[in-house]
């Protein structure tokens, strides 16, 4: 799992190119980060019985929108409900209650009361939100009064749940109030519901009159807040690659401007980029608010300021949604101080990334012996047979001493005996013609001995896996050769060589 910097008011976001995508959670208020507590607040009206009064349900919303003005400054307020030819009666963006109030008894009569309207409903408002977050970033809410189960099938269902999962980031928060008669609980899209208000970080309430519906829309008067406790969420959650790409067609391209004479960086409030002093460097402009920005401010002010998907930013003087090229970000994570583009770190997960030390366990078997014979020889691994010393062995060992010459066998008790000399700098290892490997007789000998005990059984050396001496991540087969990625692997895929 990869770790992620943590910076204040800003999320970070690391693409692993496998099925997933990975956002840091940081402040909790959603991928967009707000700079003010606006909420704006639908009202999805989706009764087709007639258990509650119009009168109850408009008093209800116009006592809502009263105190929430009072307590709060800001959000704006909106009513949907469906005609019975399925027509959307739509109304957004007001302050007053009286404008909310007069579309719902308007629209009261002409109501569906055969069938609901509830997926249809969600997606409708879901477009909207989608298409407003372009603009600028708030915080939304859905309050669903309902009393019907809908009857859609289940790739319906499916399809809401799919986009529930990309507009919860806005965010977005639902709230549903089930009305039904008394003594009437439970329905069959019931758990439906409860995901959809649990991912949304909603509620579901159920009532059965007039009183415990005030009671409830006092209660959803209080605006909503996504608080980090850090206790019980985790350093990092998923999305899926679509809704990825859904969130990276939302944002705008920054654009070129005719004629480019007198074009004024934003950032810089220079002609001429400061960073790269180039001439062809020539500020893009935003579509809603004509701001310009050079291409090296821009990737400057993305990288701190990002909506948490690294190349897209909003625009710091109309909070429009940009992007810039992804191939302009520069994604470092704290392990791999290795840099790439995200198209290119996307990719990372299906090539090796060779480091300094896989490069050293790629080595061939000729020079992997000769790395390990220019380190000293550690006394676990080498082991020497505990025949008695003859005097010819002592000689030789004198002279041994003098050039530095050890006797190795590789390759386990069959193996070759090799003669190691250290002429200089350099290492001079030849196949020698002994079958036994002598004892050296100096101190590191003698120390040897002491560490190593023999149970009558001949001992010899054998090299160490490559792992335990570079330290590295990979393993090579000694048998082919053949790169081994997972430490755990007991068997070559490739030769069936026990590791």
């Amino acid at each position: 799992m990869l770790k992620f910097h943590v910076k204040f008011h800003v999320i970070f976001f690391f693409v692993k190119y496998k099925k997933e995508f990975f956002l840091s959670l940081i402040d909790q208020r959603g991928i967009f980060t707000l700079k003010n507590s606006e909420e704006n607040v639908f009202f999805y009206i989706d009764l087709a019985k007639d258990i509650l009064k119009r009168k109850y349900i408009t008093k209800a919303i116009e006592n809502y929108i009263e105190e929430k003005n009072k307590k709060y400054e800001g959000g704006l307020f909106g009513l949907l409900i469906f005609q019975k030819d399925g027509t959307p009666v739509f109304i957004k963006g007001k302050k007053d209650a009286e404008i909310i109030v007069n579309a719902l008894e308007e629209n009261w009569k002409n109501r569906p009361k055969d069938q609901s309207f509830f997926e249809n409903g969600l997606f409708y408002l879901f477009s909207y939100i989608a298409d407003t977050v372009r603009k600028k970033a708030q915080q939304y809410r859905i309050i669903i009064i309902t009393d019907t189960p809908s009857d859609l099938n289940e790739s319906y269902q499916e399809a809401l749940f799919d986009l529930v999962s990309k507009i919860k980031h806005f965010p977005t928060f639902i709230d549903v109030i089930r009305v039904s008669e008394e003594g009437k609980r439970f329905f069959k899209d019931d758990v439906k519901l409860n995901i959809l208000t649990s991912d949304t970080k909603g509620g579901i309430f159920y009532i059965h009159g007039k009183r415990e519906l005030y009671k409830i829309i006092d209660k959803l008067v209080k605006q909503k807040e996504l608080i980090n406790t850090f206790t019980d969420q985790p350093d990092e959650f998923k999305i899926s690659k679509e809704d990825y790409y859904f969130y990276n067609n939302l944002a705008s391209e920054l654009k070129k401007k005719y004629p480019v004479e007198n074009l004024i960086c934003y950032f810089c409030h220079e002609e001429i980029c400061p960073v790269c002093t180039d001439v062809h460097d020539i500020p893009k402009i935003c579509n809603e608010c004509g701001s310009a920005f050079h291409n090296c401010c821009a990737i400057n002010y993305t990288i701190d300021h990002n909506i948490g998907i690294p190349h897209i930013f909003r625009c710091p003087n109309c909070q429009s949604m940009l992007k810039i090229p992804e191939e302009e970000i520069v994604s470092v994570s704290p392990e791999i101080s290795e840099e790439a583009s995200v198209e290119e770190y996307m990719k990372m997960e299906e090539e090796s990334r060779l480091t300094e030390e896989e490069r050293q366990g790629e080595l061939s078997i000729d020079e992997m012996e000769e790395e390990i014979l220019l380190e000293d020889i550690d006394s676990d691994d080498l082991m020497t047979s505990r025949s008695k010393p003859q005097k010819e062995e002592s000689h030789i060992g004198s002279e041994e001493r003098k050039e530095k010459v050890r006797h190795v066998r590789v390759g386990g008790y069959f193996g070759k005996v090799f003669t190691v000399k250290k002429v200089g700098d350099e290492i001079i290892y030849e196949r020698s013609d002994r079958k036994t490997v002598s004892k050296k007789n100096n101190d590191e000998t003698i120390r040897l001995e002491k560490r190593v005990e023999i149970s009558g059984k001949q001992r010899y050396w054998k090299p160490s896996s490559p792992q335990k001496e570079m330290k590295s991540k990979v393993r090579i087969c000694p048998m082919c050769g053949v790169q081994i990625s997972d430490p755990n692997q007991r068997f070559c895929s490739n030769c069936g060589n026990q590791l």
